[in-house]
């Protein structure tokens, strides 16, 4: 492929991304190239894309793309001899930060993956898992993993805040872990339905019934120091509003637990009062080094057990990009919205 061209996704500033032609990568030592063939939009890339990059100036372009499948075309000197042309594989985009602030990414026909090897970046796949679930594991390994920092049982009453992609993926990675107990808050009656096929026990839209009210009904509840709390022992924030969490921390229980696992894009203002006085625990999640959930992901997904397919709201070509991206934008017809790779570049 020396001398061939691509299409890449990168950011130029606000508002302003772009598919820009570049050269098809190759391998150097240590590195993989991958032939993509799925590629989901995550919330994050709307949020780079809406504000210029990660958050800084860019110094240049900056590519996006790192939810990922496909196949391995080529592999540099001291790669791992398993790693082989053909090879079906999930891309664990972490080490690299692919689509995150790092040099490669994700949406374009391939990527180079350096630091290649298996069961950290590059994991195989079931014959019979296709690529656009096998793109799952990474949203999917994103909820996990901030489960994981709470130790989250198959006991616990939880509460998951936003039926979004991220969401949705929590819901079916509690069900994963036995939970039972489950309710998802969101004010998108299409995305509560989704959850509701996913296995939560209680979808709430809020503009009808509030958090507090819902889960104290749900949950039970109690009191205590005179205040009403609710017997829901973890919450998962996965829609990083302000009032959201402040009526979290309002009604949580004596030891209640939080995973922040939505972005923010400003400060928010919480009671420390209640933090302190319900001994609150409060754990931030950005999943940047989640090589046992990725796996645990991707197994779960290849066992088949769980009905995955309300997380997938749209599959679009590449050549569709535009498209996809208004459709990502907008919550009350999409979820998750996977972008295909049918067509090689020109």
């Amino acid at each position: 492929m020396m001398g061939a061209t691509m299409q890449l996704a990168r950011i130029h500033g606000p508002g302003d991304v772009r598919l820009d032609t570049v050269a098809v990568p190759e391998a150097g030592p240590g590195e993989a190239i991958v032939r993509v063939a799925a590629c989901g939009i995550c919330g994050s890339d709307l949020s780079y894309i809406a504000q210029g990059g990660l958050g800084g100036p860019l110094g240049e372009p900056l590519p996006i793309g790192h939810e990922f499948a496909g196949e391995v075309v080529s592999a540099g000197p001291g790669v791992d001899d398993r790693i082989v042309p053909g090879l079906r594989v999930a891309v664990n985009p972490d080490d690299a930060y692919i689509g995150g602030g790092g040099p490669e990414g994700a949406m374009a026909h391939y990527i180079r993956v350096t630091q290649a090897k298996i069961g950290s970046t590059l994991y195989p796949l079931a014959d019979h898992v296709e690529y656009g679930e096998a793109a799952l594991a990474e949203p999917l390994s994103v909820a996990l993993h901030g489960m994981r920092l709470l130790d989250v049982q198959a006991h616990h009453k939880v509460a998951v805040l936003g039926a979004g992609p991220i969401g949705l993926c929590a819901v079916a990675m509690l069900r994963h872990l036995g939970c039972t107990d489950i309710a998802i808050f969101d004010r998108v009656d299409s995305r509560l339905d989704r959850a509701r096929a996913l296995g939560a026990s209680l979808a709430v839209n809020t503009a009808e019934e509030s958090l507090s009210d819902a889960l104290c009904r749900f949950h039970g509840e109690g009191n205590r120091f005179g205040a009403r709390f609710a017997q829901t022992d973890v919450f998962i924030d996965c829609v990083g509003v302000e009032a959201v969490l402040q009526e979290v921390i309002a009604i949580a229980k004596y030891k209640a637990r939080i995973a922040i696992i939505a972005l923010y894009k400003k400060p928010a203002s919480v009671d420390l009062f209640k933090v302190m006085a319900n001994e609150i625990l409060i754990s931030g999640s950005i999943a940047d080094d989640r090589k046992p959930e990725f796996g645990e992901a991707l197994e779960m997904i290849a066992g088949g057990r769980q009905d995955l397919s309300p997380l997938i709201s749209h599959r679009l070509d590449f050549s569709q990009f535009t498209d996809a991206l208004a459709i990502a934008r907008d919550a009350v017809q999409s979820a998750k919205v996977m972008l295909t790779f049918n067509q090689e570049p020109a």
